[in-house]
């Protein structure tokens, strides 16, 4: 093998040497002339070799039964590994959506000023409007395309989104602010009953947002999520703590957005964005975020009170832990700072085309970019099996797991936010794709409690199958194997191969609208 990689390194230097491939970068032929615009390049088909594992085909086993242990079935479902070889399906893998679920749509104090953007916003949030669910709007069903499949709210817009009348009559006209102003619950998860029976739950009053600070849009970058944890923290500071907890490769400060009394007897840790073509959950949970602070001091949640739950259980999001991967599937090299970076980055293509792990065009390439800046992928960098880990063999775009253990400067962050003697009852840690949660580990020292988790968290999100996982490297599976496990289960989001499209996000926002309450809830009764 050693010599593979030896010989793909010649053939490296020598694609450099013959074609000149780097400078091509900008110029191709003509077409993928702007790395900037690598999402609009069509997704690969299967006739290219970027061979990321699991991405062929696998079979639909179902939503999982509810019984947390026995019959949350083991890593049985066969995978197609990129060394050739089968295996059990990992979290670390891309999984093919299950068959479309449609549910009922979804309906502190301050210690710094986030530094990273010149730009704050001036919302005033003692103006925050709320959409109004009742005579005159329906929720609707919301379809896995992202849009409302007979009411009026498109989620696909995001929570803030409301309906202007084609041809408002004088009397829409006049009574629309007041029919704004009045506070009426949206529409919410689906809440089974001991029968098994779904429905909405009117003790959950928790209200969307008319004009949210954080905004729905297709490429929702790092620079605008520091904005809008700064205008956040402007507008709520006795409600939202925010910390610096490490600094990417490119200097992309990585935050720690704590919500709620920091000094509360339990705490749970949400985290997104580990994988850079992952972007639309760093969104998802800044609208989160965003939902909890403007409903913090009215809202509640099967009658308990949001302000009572918050001061019993803070909650940690860390909405991008990978932002140099984020900014490169977003914007390619021109995101990135730093010419050491952007060689490593060109030499990572290079390795990849010359081993065939990848045969497309530059800024497809990029799009799906899934490493950090040195192309590690932080997903396989933490010291969880990390010695019987698959590797790629060399820094690419996904796939290597780094020199050792916990070698990455975002890796180290994430250890130290988690070894920071916080009373952590829970981890959420959202990936995509397929609508799928894992929830094991070879060794999982809190197997019980997170199949437990792993449950109510499919229930919540109207079905994602329920999968085992037994690869290692991970976020969730450092956690499950340490000195001080939780239970700690991965969402992955949505139904197609990312970078998804922005439809994508009306369904995702519609089943993970209220994840972090019936977190809450459960984490109380532990």
């Amino acid at each position: 093998m050693k010599h593979y990689y030896r010989w793909a390194v010649l053939a490296g230097v020598a694609v450099l040497t013959v074609s000149n491939v780097l400078p091509a970068w900008a110029d191709e032929a003509g077409q993928d002339s702007s790395l900037s615009t690598a999402l609009e390049v069509p997704a690969l088909d299967g006739s290219q070799a970027i061979t990321e594992s699991g991405e062929t085909a696998q079979p639909d086993i179902g939503v999982q039964p509810a019984d947390p242990i026995n019959n949350v079935q083991p890593g049985t479902e066969a995978g197609q590994q990129p060394d050739g070889t089968s295996g059990p399906v990992q979290e670390n893998e891309i999984s093919q959506p299950s068959e479309a679920v449609n549910p009922a749509p979804a309906s502190g104090q301050s210690s710094q000023n986030v530094a990273d953007s010149s730009q704050t916003g001036s919302a005033n949030p003692s103006a925050t409007r709320v959409i109004r669910a009742g005579e005159s709007q329906s929720s609707g069903t919301v379809s896995d395309s992202g849009a409302a499949g007979t009411g009026e709210i498109d989620y696909s817009k995001g929570p803030g989104y409301v309906p202007q009348p084609q041809n408002p009559t004088p009397n829409q006209n006049q009574n629309q602010n007041q029919e704004q102003e009045e506070q009426q619950p949206v529409a919410q998860p689906p809440q089974l009953d001991v029968n098994g029976q779904s429905g909405q739950d009117p003790t959950i009053q928790v209200y969307d947002i008319l004009n949210p600070v954080v905004k729905v849009t297709e490429k929702y970058s790092y620079d605008q999520m520091v904005q809008n944890i700064n205008t956040l923290q402007q507008n709520y500071s006795s409600r939202m703590q925010v910390n610096p907890i490490g600094t990417s490769l490119d200097g992309r400060t990585l935050y720690d957005c704590i919500i709620g009394n920091p000094s509360a007897p339990k705490h749970i840790l949400i985290q997104a964005g580990i994988h850079g073509r992952e972007y639309l959950n760093p969104m998802l949970l800044m609208q989160q975020m965003e939902l909890i602070l403007a409903n913090y001091d009215t809202g509640s949640f099967h009658g308990n009170p949001l302000t009572s739950m918050f001061e019993q259980i803070a909650i940690h999001f860390v909405p991008m832990t990978n932002p140099d991967g984020i900014t490169i599937s977003q914007f390619g090299l021109e995101g990135i700072r730093s010419q050491q970076l952007r060689d490593a980055i060109s030499t990572c293509y290079v390795m990849d085309i010359a081993a065939g792990r990848t045969s497309a065009a530059p800024g497809a390439y990029l799009s799906r970019w899934k490493a950090n800046a040195q192309g590690v992928d932080l997903n396989l960098n933490f010291d969880a099996l990390w010695a019987e880990l698959y590797s790629s063999g060399f820094n690419s775009y996904a796939d290597y797991k780094g020199t050792a253990p916990g070698s990455e400067p975002e890796t180290q962050a994430m250890i130290n936010l988690y070894q920071a003697q916080y009373p952590w009852k829970a981890v959420i840690h959202y990936h995509s794709m397929g609508n799928v949660i894992y929830w094991d580990i070879l060794g999982n020292k809190v197997r019980q409690e997170s199949a437990e988790l792993a449950n109510l968290m499919s229930a919540v999100t109207g079905g994602y199958r329920i999968l085992p996982s037994e690869s290692g490297g991970g976020y969730k599976d450092w956690i499950q194997l340490s000195d001080y496990p939780v239970p700690s289960v991965t969402l992955e989001t949505g139904s197609v191969a990312c970078p998804m499209p922005l439809s994508e996000y009306g369904s995702i926002w519609a089943r993970n609208r209220l994840t972090w309450a019936y977190v809450m809830e459960w984490a109380a009764m532990r």
